[in-house]
C-alpha cells in the first residue's frame, strides 16, 4: 500500500506562528533593556533565521521597535497604545479594512454616521453594509476612490444635506501579516460652509460694488484694499495707475487742504463725513465729487470711502437757477402782475402784484384768495382782513381758476373788483393757465390793473347816457 502523507493543518499551522510571536513579545517583556535576534535565538533554542523572520513580521506589525547600534541591532517590545483605545477617544471617523474591503474596526462616531450598531457593521464587506440614512455605494465610492488624500470629499445624507471631510488613507498591517487600511475621515463640514458662504458673500459684495453708480474705496491701514471698476472710469486712470498715486493727486489743488482735514478727522470718526470736491481726470477735465468717508474700527481700522459724480447734477442745477433768474428778471419788469398758486397758496408773486393789491410778498404767501385771511405785519402784529377777491365775485373766480385745464393753450380771462390792503377798490382783468408738472399742478394768474379805463368807460357811458336823455 502506497504511503500518502498527511496534509498539514492550516488552523494548526496558525496557533503555532501566533504561539511563536508570542513567545518573542513574552521575552523582549522580560526584557526592557532590549535583545539582538541572537539574545533572543539562544532564550528561545531556536535558530536565528527562524527568529529574525519572527521579528520582521512583529517589526512591520508595530510590535516590536529596533535600534541600530553600530552593526548590531537591538529589538525592543513596542510601547503603542491599542486600536481599539484609539478609536474611542478619536474625534474623527475612522474605519479599519482589509484587502477585500471587509471591516476590521469601527469608532462610534463612524457608526453614528451610519446610525447603526456595531454587531451589524464589523466583519461585513463594506459595499454589503445596509445604512438607513446613508448611500453606500456612494460613500465607499468617495472614500476608497482617489489618489489626493487630505482633500475634502462630500456625500449626501438623507434630509441632513451633505457633510464634508477631509480623508485620510494609512495602510495597515495586521498581527498576522496581512495587509489592510485605516481610513480617517476629518469633519469638516461647518468650516467649508463657513468658508463657502463668506466666498459667496464675497462675490455678492463685488457684484454689488462694481454695479452701482458710485465709486467705492476700501483703505485697511491706509492702503487701497479695494477699489471698483467706476473709480477707473471717473477718473480715467487705471486701478494700476491709481494704486501707485497719491489719492489726492487727482484732486484739485484748491480743495486739497479741506479734504486733507477732513480725512484726518474722520480716521477718529465712526460717523459718515461729507465733502464737496473737484476732481481733475487724466485728460485734464473736471469733475465735482462728493466724497464720503466712514471709518470702521474692528480688528483693524477699515476706511470706506463713496464719491458720487454730481457734475451733471451741477450743471442741470445751474441752468434751473439760470432760467429761474431769467424767469424772475421777466416777471418783475413787465407792467402786468404775475402770481402763481399752488395747492390754493400763492408761491410767487412779482412786484407788480404788491403794487396793485397793496400787499407784501410775504402777506400774499400767508393768504388764501377766496377766504378771509390772517397775516402777520412788519413789526410782528397779527393783522385779520377779508379776502382779496369780493365777496360777491369769490365763488365765480374760484371756479374760474380751479376749472381751468393743465396744459391747455387757450388761457382763461376774467374781469373782477378786488380790494386793496388799504381798502381801496381796483379793477382788474386777467388771464389764467396751469401747467402740470410731477404731479404737482401751477396755476399762473397774470392781471392787469384796468381801474382807470373802466373809470373813463364809466364816464363815456354815462355821457352817451345823457346825450340820448337830452335828444329823447
Amino acid at each position: 500500500m502506497m504511503y500518502v502523507p498527511a496534509r498539514p493543518d492550516p488552523t494548526a499551522m496558525m496557533q503555532d506562528y501566533q504561539n511563536e510571536l508570542a513567545l518573542i513579545k513574552e521575552t523582549l517583556r522580560r526584557n526592557s533593556s532590549g535583545m539582538s535576534v541572537t539574545e533572543i535565538a539562544k532564550a528561545l533554542g531556536k535558530s536565528k533565521n527562524t527568529v529574525g523572520r519572527y521579528l520582521d513580521i512583529l517589526l512591520i506589525t508595530g510590535q516590536v521597535d529596533m535600534r541600530a547600534y553600530g552593526m548590531a541591532k537591538v529589538f525592543t517590545l513596542s510601547q503603542r497604545m491599542p486600536l481599539s483605545a484609539m478609536l474611542s477617544y478619536a474625534k474623527e471617523l475612522i474605519m479599519v479594512v482589509d484587502d477585500d474591503l471587509r471591516i476590521v474596526d469601527i469608532n462610534g462616531n463612524f457608526l453614528e454616521l451610519l446610525h447603526l450598531p456595531r454587531e451589524e457593521v464589523v466583519g461585513k464587506n463594506f459595499a454589503h453594509v445596509q445604512a438607513p440614512d446613508v448611500d453606500v455605494h456612494e460613500l465607499l465610492e468617495t472614500i476608497t476612490k482617489g489618489e489626493d488624500d487630505g482633500a475634502p470629499i462630500t456625500f449626501h445624507i438623507k434630509e441632513k444635506g451633505e457633510r464634508i471631510f477631509n480623508r485620510k488613507r494609512i495602510p495597515a498591517v495586521f498581527d498576522d501579516g496581512s495587509k489592510g487600511i485605516t481610513i480617517i475621515l476629518e469633519d469638516v463640514t461647518a468650516h467649508v460652509l463657513a468658508e463657502r458662504e463668506i466666498r459667496e458673500s464675497e462675490e455678492r459684495f463685488r457684484m454689488m460694488a462694481e454695479n452701482i453708480r458710485d465709486c467705492l474705496i476700501i483703505r485697511e491701514n491706509n492702503t487701497v484694499v479695494f477699489a471698483n471698476s467706476r473709480l477707473a472710469e471717473m477718473t480715467g486712470y487705471s486701478l494700476e495707475e491709481l494704486s501707485a498715486m497719491d489719492p489726492l493727486t487727482i484732486i484739485a489743488p484748491e480743495d486739497r487742504p479741506a479734504l486733507r482735514k477732513k480725512m484726518d478727522e474722520s480716521a477718529s470718526l465712526a460717523s459718515a463725513e461729507d465733502i464737496l470736491v473737484w476732481v481733475i481726470r487724466k485728460d485734464g477735465k473736471r469733475r465735482c465729487v462728493y466724497i464720503r468717508s466712514t471709518v470702521l474700527q474692528e480688528k483693524k481700522p477699515y476706511n470706506f470711502i463713496i464719491m458720487t459724480d454730481v457734475t451733471d447734477i451741477k450743471a442741470k442745477d445751474a441752468e434751473l437757477a439760470e432760467s429761474e433768474q431769467r424767469f424772475r428778471m421777466m416777471a418783475e419788469n413787465i407792467h402786468d402782475g404775475i402770481f402763481i398758486v399752488e395747492n390754493e397758496k400763492i408761491v410767487f408773486a412779482n412786484r407788480m402784484i404788491s403794487e396793485i393789491t397793496g400787499y407784501s410778498d410775504d402777506e400774499l404767501k400767508q393768504m388764501g384768495l377766496y377766504e378771509p385771511h390772517a397775516w402777520e405785519n412788519e413789526t410782528g402784529e397779527r393783522r385779520k382782513g377779508p379776502g382779496i377777491i369780493l365777496e360777491s365775485d369769490q365763488a365765480a373766480i374760484e371756479k374760474i381758476i380751479t376749472g381751468v385745464r393743465p396744459n391747455s393753450k387757450v388761457p382763461v380771462e376774467f374781469k373782477v373788483w378786488i380790494q386793496r390792503k388799504d381798502g381801496t377798490r381796483r379793477f382788474i382783468q386777467g388771464k389764467v393757465t396751469a401747467a402740470c408738472n410731477n404731479g404737482i399742478v401751477s396755476i399762473y394768474v397774470i392781471i392787469s390793473d384796468i381801474t382807470e379805463f373802466a373809470e373813463k368807460e364809466k364816464v363815456l357811458r354815462e355821457r352817451i347816457e345823457s346825450l340820448q336823455e337830452l335828444l329823447t
